[in-house]
């Protein structure tokens, strides 16, 4: 039997996340083996690593940990028609059942069945993963394996964009954590006037301003919406993409949130939001939940991002082999990273 290197959760409780050896998964009719070449580290690992309340209501170990990755196609089953060996692919984390009423109208991004690589079966921080055919994706993309990687998260700030009409608009991200940063460049890639980045950390303010946005605003530091409304003219901005979770950074958005002006909520946080109802309806103000991809059209939009000059390389900030995966998963504890990428 061959073997083969991967990072497991290995059971219940704060940590139980070590480096160890499965045996390569067995390929069904409808199946397709894929050897990674790159996997990302997201904030879901981490969640993972200390069994917080996500984990808990999902997970069931020893499983293998990690969704975000990219790689090269080296068996496939009988049943496969669509992919050949050697062909280069990723695929989203949330693998659809594509029958149900959401998706077959469209909204598999909330499907009922959703089953998550790398929290509900094994996922991608390994040598090798198997996916079924109907969920793998051709890159179709010049971009290595590294960037490949990202083509998940990056999923989530195209969704969250594109949901409006952005263009000529002035935008503010809230959380330029990588996903923000990406959701900085997208924004500005769709034509937005002006992008204001809302962030802590310093070190993550200074990559959403390397990854294009006109200002940063530290919430630590100055006013926030006083700042934002002197850097917008004195109106405030149109839209608001919410990365954080923060439900208080949401609610202060509306401080600086134009009325008839939008919130898309892509952050996961503990707290639950409390509306202003009676000024929210006063300004017309409308949020968005934002959940994942729209499968395959968010993918498929990606593809015309990156032809239309989209640049996610600044981003990367740590490239490791598999083997200091613990490293890298520190790196995100603390903030001190943008995105880190596994090397199996």
């Amino acid at each position: 039997m061959e073997m083969m290197k991967c990072v497991v959760k290995e059971q219940k409780g704060d940590g139980y996340v070590v480096l160890t050896e499965k045996p390569i998964p067995e390929v069904g009719d409808n199946d397709v083996l894929i050897r990674v070449k790159a996997a990302a580290i997201c904030g879901t690992d981490v969640h993972i690593k200390h069994w917080d309340d996500y984990a808990q209501k999902r997970m069931n170990p020893p499983t293998i940990i990690g969704h975000e990755y990219s790689g090269v196609v080296v068996k496939v089953g009988k049943n496969v028609k669509s992919v050949q060996i050697g062909d280069v692919v990723n695929s989203d984390s949330h693998l659809v059942c594509g029958t149900c009423d959401l998706c077959r109208n469209g909204h598999s991004d909330v499907c009922y069945n959703t089953v998550v690589i790398g929290v509900h079966r094994d996922g991608a921080m390994a040598e090798y993963i198997i996916i079924p055919e109907s969920d793998v994706n051709k890159c179709g993309l010049d971009l290595p394996f590294e960037q490949l990687a990202l083509m998940e998260p990056l999923g989530v700030a195209v969704h969250a964009a594109m949901e409006f009409p952005i263009a000529t608009k002035k935008v503010a991200v809230i959380g330029c954590g990588p996903i923000g940063c990406m959701g900085v460049a997208v924004a500005k890639t769709l034509g937005a006037a002006q992008v204001i980045g809302i962030e802590l950390n310093e070190q993550r303010g200074q990559m959403a301003l390397d990854m294009g946005a006109d200002a940063v605003v530290n919430p630590l530091k100055e006013d926030t919406a006083a700042r934002i409304k002197e850097l917008s003219g004195g109106l405030g901005v149109d839209f608001v993409l919410d990365f954080s979770g923060n439900a208080g950074a949401v609610m202060g958005s509306f401080d600086y949130l134009k009325p008839d002006g939008t919130v898309a909520i892509a952050g996961l946080g503990p707290k639950p939001l409390e509306l202003p109802c009676e000024r929210f309806v006063t300004s017309g103000f409308c949020i968005k939940g934002v959940s994942g991809r729209e499968i395959p059209r968010t993918w498929e939009r990606m593809k015309g991002l990156f032809a239309a000059g989209l640049d996610i390389s600044k981003v990367i900030t740590h490239v490791l082999p598999l083997e200091e995966f613990d490293k890298g998963l520190e790196l995100m504890e603390k903030g001190q990273c943008g995105k880190v990428v596994l090397k199996p």
